[in-house]
């Protein structure tokens, strides 16, 4: 190759070639973005939106249904999913990958813009946030104190440490949780409303009317302009007590009079306790496209300013961190990345036993990960831990060729060439298989480009990134390598020359160094004898004989086979559940439990937690009504435990289950590939066009069906949560008749129930609200609704109407939410699977019996979550090993201008991915995107193997031997650097195999595919590519049928 032959002739050239591509690598890689996984997430919108005290169905009807209806139709929607609860819509949006967030958010805004009118008047404004509604907070903070007492804290995270955190890069919303919000609680007392003929109305429209801030205009004289303010505000308790409420006949009502105000905080629906004491949480929410890693190097410095300016006896507290896990997990992918490299050159080094030799090869590792980091950066790619392994396993990768190319010229050095002249021969005949192999393996990773979804996205930056490091190390192999194989290699010794030299180390180390040659040698030789013995010779048993090349054949037909039958046995998931250091126990309490009631109970479960986990360190709790209470426990570092998070969920299971008042579900904490928070991968949807009434029908049939399935436990759904719920009718014709309008109606049941917020006034700069109810006692049964009293106008003549002539009460049962998929009413299931049950057998089989108990016209199954993933991606990963094949044998096939020699090579790939699927089930792993990833791998890593036997085979053919001589001499002359490149490759992967710490669950099945894959395919591949190729390959060489010898022409055109 002329390349070559300038490379071995001019060392600077070459030299230079090399440390260019180092320092683009070194000064790119500085710039590169560093993640947990490339950028999979998908873009994410929610909707919220509040009116306070309406029932689902109204929220379902006048908020979330006109929503749905505009958004279904948005560019690039993925998923849509809705829940309409009491006083609250919340929409969550999914936008395909390819979709701009920005863009997406800036639609989202123009439509609901445009249907705003047709809403109900007295909601708030939609929030809509560029995160999902129910999205998990990447960091909390507590914020605790001796001193201070819970709403002082709130107000103070509020007033002082929300706005700085909001601001911050890629946090999408702050959530202040406990303690509530400081308002002016105005409470009103019936009693004396009615003895002062005033109405909660008359309060309301006097609290509107008379706190007033407002601009008047400008002054403009001749020299200066003024600015003129109307002020006459409400700040104070003492301004809201001196309210005048009502004027009649010159009697002047005062707020006093009525009621009472007081500047208080009243959180009923939130409590949190960090490690046992009361707290406030700060929940901070990242965008969706967001990086964790760079907004928590953000909040950490941010922090640092804060708690500076915190007052005494007021401490910040990072409470839960899950971008910790993230930061240690890709340190422990660096630290599997310099332990492997020291196990591969130890290989390389066990092998050629020269440390001048071991040079060679050894210098392309830093070569092509370095130069990799550029390519990385051109390509748009990112540092994480699919890059990461894609360069840990290419450390046993990208010295191949570089051993390929040593060891063909070494071997002409033995025979007694000068090592310049050995270089140049050797590299002349070797250069067409390694220019073969790194297009080979290139072209696996071909089609992955292509592909689609999250696995694609996975898929192309592992394989790029491989397959970019390859293709380095193949042009270093071309270029430097044989220079510097010309330069420092020596012949070994003779055995006359090593004993007569004198007696020391170097003597027994040269003693040493010529017994392994003799041990290669002779398993060279003993190998190719046994070779030639199994394709000649044939095995007599009894009166039968059998061609040991058949049996061998049959074999690895045998091996293959057996690896089907026990791939349809491996558990499949999409991704394995990590240990990310937080342990998650959900309570689920009874519908209508108060906050005492389900705090009691959060109680109990932190005092099992304390007794049966001694692992946490931090346990940061919060009790939410209506809704759940969720503790999250912050466990000790990996390596300081003996206990995986999994081990300690299920030591958990059975005690949290022994609560009576509340279910207490244990779960592995931490957001996975696929997001959630807790462990349930079974993840379906039953939807309808029916009323809800018929989907609860359905949904009851459809979960009995899920119960005798036997392969579910934990099993969960989102109906069936019932209350009671207060209908009150108006008698519109005696409101009019009495002269009260129906509305005045309507906010005095506001008030009484839910209480309102007329106004807002300003405290330190600060807006707060003003928020008018009825004393509690007033408040608490059924009855006190029809308490208030409404004024009537009739004929100029007022008059005070009790509520109870106009409005009937009457009680019913109502479900507490309704949920939507896809804009229509649906019932989500999840639930974890029994041991030894897989994903994907559970969702053929509900697929199966979906329509025996459901009705096909009325009713469909969806799958979301981790099940829809799963589905999605096993079609991809199917057309992947598809497309991989498909364009590896047409780029053998255009190299080797035949269509039967890249046949003969890809023989090895089953046997191959045969050891890696019975090295997962042996370990006890599953089926999973990572061991897919892996099983990809190896149909590039194997066919080097093949390729090497094949391409020698050839030459020796079109010398003129037979193509058995021709198979046996060329696997003998190959098996050395065989050898070598599957000890570097197995033993680059043996520290992914046997990993711990961080993010092992994830590395763990990529090191065990590839560790049994390379054994066992390397194994076979040199015995069953020589007997495949004496079946398939030419009789004669190609000089035969073309009139010219295809070796000679070779030699001619790499000479040119």
């Amino acid at each position: 190759m002329k390349l070559t032959n300038i490379c071995i002739k001019r060392p600077v050239l070459s030299t230079v070639m090399s440390l260019v591509i180092i320092l683009l690598g070194i000064v790119t890689w500085g710039r590169l973005q560093v993640r947990q996984y490339p950028n999979v997430d998908e873009p994410r919108i929610s909707i919220v939106t509040q009116l306070e005290g309406a029932s689902p169905e109204i929220i379902e009807a006048q908020i979330t249904k006109p929503m749905e209806d505009v958004l279904n139709g948005i560019e690039g929607l993925y998923e849509m999913n809705s829940s309409s609860e009491v006083g609250e819509s919340r929409i969550n949006l999914t936008f395909n990958l390819k979709r701009n967030i920005e863009d997406a958010a800036n639609d989202v805004r123009n439509l609901i813009s445009r249907i705003r009118d047709r809403l109900p008047n007295d909601i708030s404004e939609p929030r809509i946030k560029k995160a999902d509604a129910d999205a998990a907070a990447f960091m909390q903070l507590a914020l605790y104190s001796d001193r201070y007492n819970v709403k002082e804290l709130a107000d103070y995270a509020h007033r002082y440490l929300e706005s700085q955190l909001e601001v911050l890069n890629g946090v999408s919303s702050v959530d202040v949780v406990g303690g509530g919000q400081y308002e002016m609680q105005i409470y009103l007392d019936p009693v004396k409303l009615v003895a002062y003929n005033v109405t909660a109305e008359d309060v309301a429209q006097a609290l509107k009317k008379q706190n007033i801030k407002k601009a008047a205009g400008r002054l403009i004289s001749s020299s200066q302009e003024i600015t003129v303010t109307t002020r006459a505000p409400l700040v104070t308790e003492k301004d809201f007590n001196n309210l005048i409420v009502y004027e009649r006949e010159g009697s002047l009502v005062r707020l006093s009079d009525v009621g009472r105000a007081k500047l208080d905080s009243i959180d009923t629906r939130n409590r949190v306790r960090f490690n046992g004491r009361p707290a406030v949480s700060i929940a901070l929410v990242k965008q969706s496209t967001a990086n964790p890693l760079e907004i928590g190097e953000q909040v950490k410095k941010t922090l640092v300013n804060i708690k500076s300016a915190l007052p005494n006896d007021m401490n910040l507290e990072i409470a839960v961190d899950r971008t910790l896990f993230i930061d240690r997990s890709i340190s422990q992918v660096y630290r599997t990345l310099l332990e492997a490299t020291i196990l591969v050159v130890l290989v390389i080094l066990a092998f050629l036993r020269s440390f001048r030799a071991v040079l060679i090869p050894v210098v392309t590792i830093p070569v092509s990960l370095i130069g990799t980091f550029a390519l990385m950066y051109f390509f748009g790619f990112t540092i994480n831990t699919l890059t990461l392994l894609a360069l840990v396993l290419a450390i046993g990768l990208v010295v191949d060729d570089a051993i390929v190319m040593l060891e063909n010229i070494y071997r002409h050095i033995e025979e007694g060439m000068k090592p310049m002249e050995a270089a140049f021969k050797g590299a002349r005949e070797i250069s067409f298989a390694i220019l073969a192999m790194t297009i080979t393996l290139a072209a696996v990773y071909a089609p992955i480009a292509l592909s689609s979804g999250q696995t694609g996205k996975l898929f192309t930056e592992f394989a790029l990134t491989l397959a970019g490091s390859v293709l380095i190390s193949g042009f270093v192999a071309l270029t430097l390598s044989p220079m510097m194989c010309g330069r420092l290699l020596i012949a070994h010794k003779k055995a006359d020359e090593v004993h007569r030299e004198k007696e020391g180390w170097r003597k027994k180390f040269d003693l040493f160094e010529l017994a392994c040659e003799q041990f290669l040698k002779s398993v060279e030789e003993k190998y190719g004898a046994f070779l030639h013995k199994c394709l000649t010779q044939k095995f007599s048993f009894s009166r039968y004989s059998f061609s040991i090349r058949n049996l061998v054949l049959f074999l690895g037909l045998a091996v293959a086979f057996g690896a089907y039958l026990t791939y349809q046995n491996i558990p499949t998931e999409l991704v394995p559940k990590e240990d990310q250091g937080i342990v998650l126990v959900q309570g689920i309490p009874p519908y209508g439990a108060n906050l005492e009631y389900v705090d009691k109970y959060v109680k109990k479960i932190d005092e099992i937690l304390k007794r049966d986990a001694p692992e946490i360190v931090k346990k940061l709790s919060t009790s939410s009504v209506p809704g759940e209470s969720f503790s999250f426990c912050v466990l000790k570092p990996w390596e300081d435990r003996k206990r995986r998070s999994q081990e300690i969920v299920e030591a958990l299971r059975e005690p949290l289950y022994e609560i009576t008042g509340m279910n207490a579900n244990p779960s592995v904490g931490g957001k996975s590939l696929v997001g959630g928070l807790t462990d349930k991968p079974f993840d379906i949807i039953l939807q309808t066009t029916k009323s809800y009434p018929e989907l609860v029908q359905m949904a009851e049939k459809l979960e009995k069906a899920l119960h005798d399935m036997g392969m579910l436990q934990g099993l969960y759904s989102n109906y069936g949560s019932e209350g009671q719920e207060l209908v009150v009718h108006v008698d519109r014709d005696k409101a009019a008749s009495l002269g009260v309008d129906v509305s005045v109606i309507a906010d005095t049941l506001d008030t009484l129930i839910s209480g309102r917020s007329p106004t807002k006034f300003e405290r330190d700069s600060k807006l707060y609200s003003a928020k008018l109810w009825v004393e509690e006692e007033y408040r608490r049964n059924p009855e006190d609704v029809v308490g208030l009293y409404v004024r009537g106008i009739k004929n100029k003549t007022e008059s005070m109407v009790p509520l109870s002539e106009l409005i009937t009460v009457e009680k019913k049962q109502a479900p507490t939410a309704i949920a939507h998929y896809g804009g229509l009413k649906s019932v989500n299931f999840s639930a974890k699977l029994k041991e030894g049950v897989s994903l994907g057998k559970a969702l053929e089989t509900i697929q199966e019996k979906i329509f025996d108990v459901l009705p096909k016209a009325d009713a469909r199954l969806e799958f979301t979550g981790e099940s829809r993933r799963y589905l999605e991606e096993s079609s991809n990963i199917l057309l992947i090993f598809g497309l991989a094949l498909a364009f590896i044998y047409l780029v053998l096939s255009a190299q080797y201008e035949s269509y039967v020699d890249p046949l003969i090579i890809l023989f090895s790939v089953p046997l191959s991915l045969a050891g890696g699927i019975y090295l997962l089930k042996l370990s006890g792993q599953t089926m999973n995107l990572y061991s897919e990833i892996g099983l990809v791998t190896l149909i590039g890593l194997i066919t080097k193997h093949g390729i090497l036997i094949v391409d020698f085979a050839n030459k020796l053919k079109a010398d003129g031997l037979d193509r058995v001589e021709a198979v046996v001499e060329a696997s003998r002359l190959r098996l050395r650097p065989i050898l070598m490149t599957t000890f570097a490759m197995v033993l680059g992967a043996f520290p992914l195999a046997f990993t711990s710490g961080a993010g092992a669950e994830s590395r763990r099945p990529i090191g065990i595919v590839i560790v049994g894959g390379m054994t066992l395919g390397t194994i076979f591949t040199l015995f069953i590519v020589p007997a495949i190729y004496t079946y398939l390959s030419r009789k004669r060489a190609a000089a035969d049928l073309t009139g010219f010898n295809t070796s000679k022409q070779e030699e001619e055109f790499w000479e040119k």
